[in-house]
């Protein structure tokens, strides 16, 4: 019986979906958007809120996506971002601490070419 108990712990706590925002730097590219959006797509993840600040001037843009998962899918996500083309940083920003603690004390990884 407390296999079960255990079980449907490890079931409850996987399952703790909250927003999730990814604040994307990428090469100020005109194909960069479309590929974010294909990629969330293939992952069959609706996007709940996208923003995008793309300067002329600028080498790099920002993009910021906010999506429903838990943290798990949130950590796979930031992997497959770092695999479209132009993106330089992900940075992953929540409401709540536990994902929160996953972005290392809010600093972005960067990609190194």
């Amino acid at each position: 019986m407390s296999a079960q108990v255990s079980r449907k712990t490890r079931q409850r706590a996987a399952t703790d979906v909250s927003r999730v925002t990814f604040v994307i730097q990428a090469e100020n590219r005109g194909d960069v958007l479309a590929r974010v959006v294909i990629l969330f797509h293939r992952l069959n993840v609706d996007i709940a809120a996208l923003y995008l600040v793309r300067r002329r001037a600028s080498e790099t843009m920002r993009i910021s996506v906010t999506v429903e998962a838990d943290r798990e899918r949130a950590k796979r996500m930031e992997a497959h971002l770092y695999k479209v083309v132009s993106v330089v940083s992900v940075k992953i920003e929540n409401r709540t601490r536990e994902l929160a603690d996953l972005t290392n004390q809010g600093e972005p990884r960067v990609r190194s070419n």
